[in-house]
């Protein structure tokens, strides 16, 4: 079934929240078979230094695609290499910043600053009485009604893998 690590990989990989992915795995065989398969592609083409054609092949999809894939595997990765909850948000927040054109000073400066006002908005909730499982399915809304909350992932059409039919 994969380690944790690997779900938590695949789920960042193919846009889904770690929740999302578990509750819809068992449903879909895309996210069964397919997405580990493909983490582990990503693995392979990322430590042999593979094309992003030759990516894009093992990976069902075209080069842009890939590339987009290999990026975000590339930063989950990165991000699940901490060592509990509090290094991998603040790396979490280091790898989303390093998009921008900062320097490392001004990253890490602006991963602190996100970090303390997550602990705020933490805090808060805490003092309130959320549960950490409030909060989770809060933050896993999209507004706009792009997803429906009561719409499970395994209906959502996907866009990547081969297209066979369920």
């Amino acid at each position: 079934m994969g380690s944790s690590l690997d779900n938590r990989l695949a789920a960042d990989v193919f846009g889904l929240t770690y929740r999302e992915y578990n509750a819809a795995r068992d449903e879909d065989y895309r996210l069964r078979l397919i997405a580990p398969e493909a983490v582990g592609y990503l693995k392979q083409g990322k430590a042999e230094r593979w094309s992003l054609e030759k990516l894009a092949d093992y990976l069902h999809t075209d080069s842009d695609e890939a590339a987009v894939r290999l990026r975000r595997f590339t930063m989950s990765e990165r991000v699940n290499a901490g060592k509990d909850t509090p290094d991998r948000l603040n790396r979490l927040f280091a790898e989303w910043l390093a998009r921008f054109d900062l320097d490392e000073a001004e990253r890490r400066e602006l991963s602190r600053d996100l970090s303390r006002l997550l602990s705020s908005q933490l805090h808060v909730a805490a003092e309130s009485g959320e549960s950490l499982a409030d909060l989770i399915e809060g933050l896993e809304k999209v507004e706009g009604g792009a997803k429906s909350p009561d719409k499970p992932a395994s209906e959502e059409p996907r866009a990547w893998g081969p297209q066979w039919k369920d």
